[in-house]
């Protein structure tokens, strides 16, 4: 897994996600799963309830455990 910085690309297709957040979760983890939607190029909480607006990086999912 590589981190990638939104700066430098975003995802090119909706999906999961591994983020880096450093502010919407301050108390419990600051790497979680969100969802990417293309069309607007934001990551959502995996909720959708809201835009996560402090993501600064981004990486793949790991593969599916075998």
């Amino acid at each position: 897994m590589e981190w990638i910085s939104i700066n430098e690309r975003l995802p090119e297709k909706d999906g999961s996600y591994l983020v880096w957040a450093p502010e919407s979760f301050p108390k419990n983890s600051r790497c979680v799963v969100s969802e990417f939607y293309n069309d607007n190029n934001k990551f959502y909480s995996e909720s959708g309830e809201y835009v996560m607006s402090d993501v600064t990086h981004w990486c793949n999912l790991p593969d599916d455990p075998k």
